[in-house]
């Protein structure tokens, strides 16, 4: 996933990253993930990964997950691929979690050639859906000198693939992770459905138009230039 997220563009040896210029630390447990916190700059979690449901465990998550969010760290989950229950306390953590956590967002899967049908029936608690198949990453094995890659699908690498269009985002202002959730969710379409065509309350997202509200969004913050210059030549002058 962290291939998907920032492999090198232009390296000549593999493919191409989302957002080459970010730092990665690799987490993969609660512990870790409080460990990657204390990194001052860290802006976004990626959990591509699921745990399962317990109380002890709903409750490290929300802690993980609020944390997070006063630190002004936004969190990407990985929605689930399974076709089985989807009630809050039947599916993995921390994904089912987002719906209610500011600054959290869980992403489902959809097929990259059909990006409003969902590769699983049941992730009712996404919020919302980004293609899921058709992508290459590295593996971390060589053969004869030669780095090996495999086709990846799932939730993970459109959790992957979001925040890669996050740090994007965020290499235009150091956006607050409500800003971020907003602006995602601003940026999706449609109604995303499942194979029997169950419709779900969320659409997909349009990259293109999260990156270009991001660019809007930073212009509108910074001052006006000929403004700032009337108002250096009206001190001068006085």
């Amino acid at each position: 996933m962290a291939g998907i997220l920032a492999s090198t563009i232009n390296n000549r040896i593999g493919i191409a990253g989302i957002a080459d210029k970010v730092k990665i630390h690799p987490i993969r447990i609660s512990r870790a993930w409080e460990r990657a916190l204390l990194f001052k700059d860290t802006n976004i979690v990626v959990f591509a990964h699921g745990d399962e449901f317990t109380e002890l465990n709903e409750f490290v998550y929300m802690r993980l997950l609020e944390k997070s969010a006063e630190q002004g760290v936004f969190v990407v989950t990985a929605a689930s691929n399974s076709e089985g229950a989807d009630g809050s306390e039947e599916t993995p953590l921390p994904w089912s979690l987002a719906d209610d956590t500011p600054g959290v967002v869980s992403v489902a899967a959809t097929y990259a050639t059909n990006p409003t049908l969902l590769l699983a029936n049941h992730p009712k608690l996404a919020s919302f859906g980004a293609p899921g198949t058709d992508a290459w990453s590295p593996r971390p094995k060589r053969v004869e000198g030669e780095w090996l890659y495999w086709d990846r699908w799932g939730s993970s690498v459109a959790a992957a693939a979001t925040s890669g269009v996050v740090a994007l985002m965020m290499s235009f202002k150091n956006f607050k992770p409500l800003e971020i959730e907003r602006m995602l969710l601003n940026s999706t379409e449609d109604r995303v459905r499942t194979k029997w065509g169950h419709e779900m309350p969320y659409g997909v997202l349009r990259p293109d138009l999260a990156v270009k509200q991001a660019i809007a969004e930073t212009r509108q913050s910074q001052p006006d230039e000929s403004s700032t210059a009337r108002g250096k030549e009206r001190k001068a002058n006085s």
